[in-house]
């Protein structure tokens, strides 16, 4: 269907947007955004040894800086982070209980006993619930836990795989393939920075109750399970030493290289940071990579609410044949944008041509906020409320005014 750009006539600053906005500020979730880094000049980034990085704002997806964001590599343990998606998936249709058994499987226990891997040395005649493999895999990285799971949750790996693979297409990660949900190295298995991004992303704007185990310091095992107490520190040594950061996930394989998945929360506002194929010889690099790249993506850019969810906007959108010829229009899920101090942008509706009946909720155009000539971040806008077709006898009034304002027009 075509669309009708309709500009709202004033140019705005980093600055002043907010004001300018009082009465819609607000939110979140954009629904796109360039897969790139920023379209107008930013602060420089910080040196990192990292080879692919992405430096995303999770409530509006806005990339403020990337690093070969693209390139396809080995993802090792931060290919649980999918995997733990489809533990709390599981859990939330209520096709799994944290509460209920996961046996130790022979592919688990094989996977338990192979020497020089994360594991947490699980052993079949003991008894584990889905809670405690989840804490197992967000906290020590266990591999034989998340083959046990994927054994629970779809019969094998294999199968398994293809759950993960389908997520990841639906979640739109073209870059990303599958092969086992532990991580460890497989031909075809392989991910992006990017994907990555978004994947965490997704994960922690729709299923926040994850970090609750990504942010646990450490894992207490109790004298039962091993003869003497033992306690693990969470693989995650960033945690407790960079304010607000809760998660998300490690990874380390000689293919791979130290990778790290990290999220952190200031003010309300939430950054994610991926670093793949950072250096093999120093495993705080990738931590300390990480740090540099939180505190860039907090302190060069100020987070701009420029919708607020379900907020009525100034502008309407017209539909033909409908009972209100004007109909009033929302951000379904609010609109924010990360801009250095100084950049200036413009906010456009983009409207779609609209046909009566409109339904409530129903997309009619995007709202987007444009810098140079690219938009930066965009949202869908959506019918306020039902505009149902016009009476004909109100079409008739409609024409027959028209004609006489055209007459009158002619003489």
């Amino acid at each position: 269907m075509a669309s009708v750009k309709r500009t709202v006539s004033l140019v705005v600053a980093a600055s002043c947007l907010c004001g300018w906005f009082a009465a819609l500020p607000g939110t979140q979730v954009a629904a796109s955004v360039p897969a790139s880094a920023p379209s107008f000049p930013s602060p420089p980034p910080p040196r990192v040894m990292a080879q692919s990085v992405v430096v995303m704002d999770a409530d509006n997806g806005q990339v403020l800086y990337a690093k070969q964001p693209h390139v396809r590599r080995a993802p090792a343990s931060t290919t649980k982070l999918m995997t733990m998606l489809l533990i709390v998936k599981a859990i939330e249709e209520h096709r799994a209980r944290w509460n209920e058994e996961v046996s130790v499987t022979p592919d688990a226990y094989k996977v338990a006993v192979e020497p020089g891997v994360s594991n947490a040395f699980l052993d079949p005649r003991e008894h584990f619930t889905l809670l405690d493999m989840m804490k197992f895999i967000a906290v020590i990285s266990a591999n034989d836990a998340s083959v046990a799971v994927a054994d629970k949750l779809a019969g094998d790996r294999h199968a398994f795989a293809a759950q993960m693979n389908a997520e990841a297409k639906a979640l739109g990660l073209t870059g990303t393939h599958y092969v086992n949900p532990d991580g460890l190295p497989a031909p075809g298995h392989y991910t992006t920075a990017y994907d990555l991004a978004v994947l965490s992303r997704y994960l922690v704007n729709h299923y926040p109750q994850v970090l609750r185990f990504t942010k646990m310091p450490q894992l207490t095992i109790p004298a039962d399970r091993l003869r003497h107490t033992v306690t693990w520190p969470n693989t995650d040594e960033l945690l407790g030493h960079y304010p607000g950061l809760d998660g998300l996930k490690t990874g380390y394989t000689d293919d791979a290289g130290y990778c790290f998945v990290g999220t952190a929360q200031r003010d309300g506002r939430r950054l994610i940071v991926v670093v793949m194929g950072d250096t093999k010889t120093n495993k705080d690099q990738r931590f300390i990579d990480t740090a540099k790249l939180l505190d860039y993506g907090f302190h060069a850019f100020h987070h701009v609410q420029v919708a607020r969810a379900g907020q009525p906007l100034a502008q309407t959108v017209p539909v033909d044949n409908g009972s209100r010829r004007q109909l009033t229009v929302d951000v379904r899920d609010g609109l924010s944008v990360d801009l250095p101090p100084g950049v200036r942008g413009t906010v456009d509706l983009v409207a779609k041509e609209l046909q009566a009946p409109v339904r409530k909720g129903q997309v009619v155009g995007q709202l987007e906020y444009v810098v140079n000539g690219h938009t930066v971040v965009s949202a869908p806008v959506v019918a306020s409320e039902d505009d149902p077709k016009a009476r004909w006898i109100t079409q008739l009034f409609r024409s027959l005014g028209a004609w006489i304002g055209h007459l009158f027009h002619r003489l």
